[in-house]
């Protein structure tokens, strides 16, 4: 995986391949279209699905969360206990208000909230996510990681023709970890 980075994140561009691609927009796709994906009560056009430790966690998502565990020398490290792993699926319309995660634990410890997402579908640039100031230019089958915890995310309203499909996998970390000292 080769990446780059930005302020408040690291970008790893071709974070899957375009066969593991396909499953991933299959697999949410079908899990869409079969009422697995819930609406989400923080805006229109919004589905996910909490998968980490669920039936709906297949093995092509374990495979890749554990290359994001390996990448970012996550082993050892806790998923993150209130959204865990997660598949958003946006439809155009949709949007992600600008929020930092504010969840009691990150607020009363000193631990992070670690997200690596990886972007499955989302060629209009509405998909792009939006993490401080930042828009980050994440193209399909990239990854982004960040601390949820720290910085301001959110989407702007998408827009096209096409669903906005990310794949998210949640870490608590410790107060000293950082993207440029465990990121490969």
């Amino acid at each position: 995986m080769t990446g780059s980075e930005a302020a408040n994140a690291r970008i790893i561009d071709e974070c899957i391949g375009i066969e593991q691609q396909a499953h991933l927009f299959a697999l949410a796709n079908q899990y869409r279209a079969n009422g697995v994906l819930e609406a989400n009560p923080s805006g229109p056009f919004r589905f996910r699905r909490k998968i980490y430790g669920t039936e709906y966690c297949d093995p092509e998502m374990q495979r890749l969360a554990s290359r994001i565990i390996a990448t970012f020398a996550l082993d050892g490290y806790a998923v993150d206990p209130y959204l865990g792993w997660i598949i958003s699926y946006i439809e155009p319309g949709g949007f992600i208000k600008p929020h930092i995660d504010r969840q009691p634990h990150y607020q009363q410890t000193s631990d992070k909230h670690l997200r690596c997402n990886v972007l499955v579908q989302g060629k209009d640039e509405s998909a792009y996510p939006l993490v401080g100031a930042q828009r980050l230019k994440v193209q399909e089958r990239g990854l982004w990681a960040f601390f949820a915890s720290e910085y301001p995310h959110g989407t702007e309203v998408l827009q096209g023709g096409q669903a906005r499909i990310v794949y998210q996998f949640g870490f608590t970390v410790p107060v000293d970890y950082s993207l440029d000292r465990h990121g490969r």
